[in-house]
């Protein structure tokens, strides 16, 4: 039986046995944020449930993926004390994997508050930042929809390693808007993008320093370039894991990075005051999403100096 989603309620009736947690989630969501927040869901839903259908499932098996994936991640970060590069990555060439990943990339935007909140700091930040015309370059396009976001504002070039973000292209009717390529990006054309992000990104690579240098080299020096970070959140598809929010500052200003619009995102599911955010931030128990605007600080990195030279003399 194909299952439709036309409405917010559609969504919570799709939230059965074994689905609690999320149905308590988009509750919460929904009396914090309203109707944007229900507009949102029911959306993404609809283009998750026509990507699960042409991978050959239905809803439901997306949702009884991502729970198997939420209890994994959970399970992981319980019970490998080993570092993030220490540690077993999931077979990510494999076919299944790519699926379920895009599954779990997609539900965890309507079912968890952290990855939520992420997705209107993007909005706000690119609403708020980008000139129009502007000339974005996104690494890590997943399902698309933060390059569907920023494409209302200029012409997106999108990379990513996963082919199936083709189908979320087809999807949301990008093909005029963001040109996709399926490959590694090369960091090899200085100064041409107006604005740089990386959505969910570096702890996913084993040298987040080289994909920062990468951005300070290819933005042009007003450009501003927008980077999350994954804190105290091991992950069985996690190369890289960062102990706290101001290492990730460090980190940025150390390639030639200086802040401008900052936000944490707690990665709970229970409630906190708003005012609690920033200290929750720096507690050790706590998984946080850093998330920030940056610009570059007027004093080049030292890997684009060198590159330049390289440059120069070849």
């Amino acid at each position: 039986m194909t299952t439709t989603v036309a409405s917010f309620a559609d969504v919570l009736s799709l939230l059965g046995p074994g689905m609690e947690l999320f149905h308590y989630s988009a509750c919460d969501l929904s009396e914090r944020y309203g109707e944007a927040y229900e507009a949102d869901a029911v959306y993404i839903f609809q283009k998750l449930a026509d990507f699960a259908r042409l991978c050959g499932d239905d809803p439901r098996a997306a949702l009884a993926s991502y729970a198997s994936w939420v209890e994994q991640a959970a399970a992981e970060r319980s019970s490998d004390p080993r570092p993030a590069a220490e540690r077993p990555g999931g077979p990510l060439l494999d076919a299944a994997f790519r699926r379920r990943y895009l599954y779990a990339l997609t539900l965890s935007t309507v079912f968890n508050r952290s990855r939520y909140e992420l997705l209107r700091h993007f909005r706000r930040v690119v609403a708020a930042n980008l000139p129009p015309g502007a000339k974005v370059l996104e690494i890590g396009a997943g399902n698309c929809l933060d390059a569907a976001f920023a494409s209302r504002y200029g012409q997106v070039s999108a990379y990513e390693m996963n082919d199936l973000s083709r189908v979320w292209l087809e999807l949301l009717d990008l093909a005029h808007r963001v040109d996709l390529r399926i490959e590694e990006y090369r960091f090899d054309q200085p100064r041409r993008f107006d604005f740089v992000a990386m959505v969910e990104l570096l702890e996913h690579v084993a040298d987040p320093a080289r994909y920062l240098e990468g951005a300070s080299r290819v933005l042009r020096d007003e450009g501003l370039a927008y980077f999350t970070f994954a804190i105290r959140m091991p992950q069985f598809d996690h190369l890289t894991e960062f102990g706290s929010i101001q290492e990730c500052r460090d980190l940025l200003s150390g390639h030639g990075f200086a802040v401008r619009d900052e936000q944490c995102l707690v990665d709970t599911y229970l409630p906190f005051a708003e005012g609690d955010r920033w200290q929750l931030g720096e507690d050790p128990r706590h998984a946080v999403i850093y998330s920030c605007l940056a610009h570059k600080d007027g004093r080049p990195a030292a890997a684009e100096t060198l590159y330049e030279f390289n440059r120069e003399i070849e």
